[in-house]
C-alpha cells in the first residue's frame, strides 16, 4: 500500500491503451489498497486528452463518453481530490519562475508539493508522483518528490 499522485498524463493511461498502461492498472487496482490523488485540474486535461483522440480517430465518440463518465465516476469515489486555492497557485506560479514549465505543469506539480507538505506534517509517507513526462518528472525530481514514469514499464 502506498500514496500515488497522478498527473494527468498518467491518468490517462488508466483509460487508454498505450504505454504504460498495465502499470497504472495495477496502481489503480483496489486489492492494491493505494491511495490514488490527482489535481482538481485533471477534471479538464485528462477529458480534453480523451475528446483529442476522438478528433485523431484512435478512439469513437461512443468509447469517448463511456470513458469520461467513468473517469468522473472514479473522481467520485477513488480519487483524492488535490482542490486549487490560493496557496497551490502562488506555488505553481513560483515554479514557473525557476523551472521551465506549462502553466498545467506547474498546478499539477504543485498539488504533489501541497499533498507531500501534508503528509510530512501528519508524519506519513510521502506521496509517490508518477507522470509520464519527462521534462515535468525531471522537475519533480529536483524539487525532491519520489517519481515513477508509467512509460518505463511498458
Amino acid at each position: 500500500m502506498g500514496t500515488y499522485f497522478l498527473d494527468s498524463s498518467a491518468i490517462v493511461k488508466r483509460y487508454v491503451v498505450e504505454s504504460g498502461q498495465s502499470f497504472v492498472l495495477t496502481l489503480c487496482d483496489p486489492n492494491q489498497s493505494h491511495y490514488l490523488y490527482i489535481s482538481q485540474i485533471a477534471f479538464v486535461e485528462v477529458v480534453a486528452s480523451l475528446c483529442r483522440r476522438t478528433r485523431e480517430n484512435s478512439i469513437t465518440i461512443t468509447d469517448r463518453d463511456k470513458l469520461i463518465n467513468t473517469f468522473r465516476l472514479h473522481c467520485q469515489k477513488v480519487y483524492g481530490i488535490q482542490r486549487l486555492n490560493s496557496a497551490v497557485l502562488t506555488s505553481a506560479s513560483n515554479l514557473c519562475r525557476t523551472h521551465r514549465l506549462r502553466a498545467y505543469d506547474a498546478e499539477q506539480l504543485a498539488c504533489s508539493l501541497q499533498l507531500r507538505a501534508k503528509a510530512l506534517a501528519n508524519g506519513v509517507s510521502a506521496p509517490t508522483f508518477v507522470c509520464a513526462d519527462n521534462n515535468l518528472i525531471s522537475i519533480a525530481s529536483l524539487e525532491g518528490l519520489s517519481i515513477e514514469n508509467p512509460n518505463n514499464y511498458p
